[in-house]
């Protein structure tokens, strides 16, 4: 059963249309649209058994593109014009509509939305104007760098240099939830934001009505050279109406207002080649709000022969918050993590990965303040970590039309152990027909909580038909199984279009 509202529909079906509409308009335009639709119908049961929530979810993502909305004669080297859109529609028909009831205070959860439209990016991008010197990006963009993935509405501009540097400068506003066609999803935590406008003073007073939070940044990186690519960063978020600073009186009691930060970061990465031979990662991210290093990474990839890779990893990530949550006066500890692997292709159609890793956790080893008595020492850990480790290893054969393999993976330190694997089929017949299969069998073991501690079974069933080069449909099975949870059955449609010119 697949419901949309009338409303989101006619969002999603003017995207193509307005395309095509632009794309015409425009000489040897090629207009693209793509369309991923997954709908799920699932149960999910409380590790207590009691309670029994019913999930009817469906996802929709409708992409529309125009390429070469500038004329270029086949010049590999003049200047490139084109337009790219992501719409995402994401219900959960299953949800209690008590829950998005503002009057309901028994059952409503601010911020939710059964079936809310998301705006993933939409923009403009201009490439190689003004002697390939300049470029640029208007609209709804993604960031993507060492300080993370980020979105804002605003403008980019980037100058190229023939001397192998290149600058760049963006500004606008931050995307939060609460605002129109947005998403929570690249703010700060810490902060619960979001719409108020149905919401009386005295509700909720830890929610924060969402306001704009003018953005600005810059970066500068090496181009051009081979072996080498330098980025570094700067990123600067401010936060402005109000937000409360005593959450057991009425919101307009006691807050903050105005214009006030919400993030400063800055980080710089290297990406190093060593022709065919190694390949080399590193960098970090900063928060100066904090005073502290947030992540640190780095990797190197070895390739010895063709038919064998090797790489070795170091992870440090420290919990950053938005400066307006409270979560800034506890600890923040770090997770730092470190691993090995490598990949050999043992035959031309058969594979194996190996790998490996260690993970220690922060822990705080004394009372951060205001307690008395030398009984306050006990509630905390002896040791400033506790350790983890494990290994993975795989194998996979390639067939003619498809492939099957093994994966298993164990791990185990403080807090128990993980042991487990899963056989995996992909078959496809007379290149048209998709076949899928994966049955797997897990442990785990909680030393926390014993009687948390099971054995699980499970599968999972596919069958779709290709539809064309870029177009499928698949509906896909699957069932697992434990002592905790009983039974667990998920129903899963797919469908993935796209048309091009």
């Amino acid at each position: 059963m697949l419901l949309v509202r009338r409303s989101s529909l006619v969002v999603i079906g003017l995207g193509p249309l307005l395309a095509v509409t632009v794309a015409s308009r425009v000489a040897r335009a090629e207009p693209e649209v793509t369309l991923d639709t997954a709908s799920q119908f699932y149960e999910v049961r409380s590790p207590s058994g009691l309670t029994l929530l019913t999930r009817q979810r469906l996802t929709s993502m409708l992409g529309v593109s125009g390429y070469d909305l500038l004329e270029r004669n086949g010049n590999p080297n003049a200047p490139e014009l084109f337009f790219r859109a992501r719409l995402r529609y994401d219900a959960d028909y299953g949800a209690n509509g008590a829950e998005a009831d503002v009057q309901n205070d028994a059952r409503y959860v601010p911020g939710f939305e059964r079936g809310p439209v998301d705006l993933m990016y939409a923009y403009v991008e201009g490439r190689r104007i003004l002697s390939r010197w300049l470029g640029f990006r208007a609209g709804r963009q993604y960031l993507t760098d060492v300080l993370g993935w980020w979105s804002f509405d605003g403008a980019t501009v980037r100058v190229t240099s023939p001397y192998y540097l290149a600058a760049e400068a963006f500004g606008g506003l931050e995307v939060r939830g609460g605002l129109a066609l947005s998403t929570p999803r690249f703010e700060r935590d810490g902060v619960w934001r979001g719409n108020r406008d149905r919401m009386d003073n005295s509700q909720w007073t830890s929610f924060v009505d969402n306001a704009v939070a003018p953005a600005y940044g810059a970066a500068i990186e090496t181009v051009g050279i081979g072996f080498l690519q330098a980025r570094a960063s700067y990123r600067h978020v401010d936060s402005t109406g109000a937000a409360p600073t005593n959450p057991f009186v009425p919101i307009n009691q006691a807050q903050t207002t105005g214009t006030r930060l919400s993030q400063e970061r800055m980080g710089m990465s290297l990406n190093m080649s060593f022709g065919e031979v190694a390949g080399a990662k590193a960098g970090f991210a900063y928060d100066l709000y904090g005073g502290r290093t947030q992540a640190v990474f780095a990797s190197f990839d070895g390739y010895p022969s063709s038919r064998v890779t090797f790489g070795v990893d170091y992870d440090y990530t420290r919990p950053i918050f938005d400066a307006d949550s409270i979560w800034n006066f506890f600890g923040a500890l770090p997770t730092q993590h470190l691993g090995a692997r490598t990949n050999i292709d043992v035959t031309p159609k058969l594979a194996v990965g190996l790998g490996t890793f260690a993970r220690a956790f922060g822990n705080q080893t004394e009372s951060s303040g205001g307690g008395t008595g030398s009984s306050s020492t006990s509630y905390f850990p002896q040791t400033d970590a506790t350790f983890t480790a494990g290994g993975d290893l795989s194998a996979r054969y390639t067939l003619s039309r498809g492939r099957f393999g093994v994966r298993s993976d164990a791990s185990g330190g403080y807090g128990g152990h993980r042991l487990g694997g899963d056989l995996f089929v992909d078959y496809t017949v007379e290149n048209r027909i998709l076949l899928q299969g994966r049955v797997s069998l897990w442990r785990w073991k909680d030393s926390l909580r014993p009687e948390r501690s099971t054995d699980s079974i499970g599968y999972v069933a596919g069958v779709g038909y290709v539809l064309g080069a870029r177009s499928r449909a698949m509906v896909e099975l699957e069932h697992n199984a434990n002592r905790l949870v009983g039974d667990r059955i998920r129903l899963m449609f797919w469908l993935t279009v796209a048309v091009t010119k």
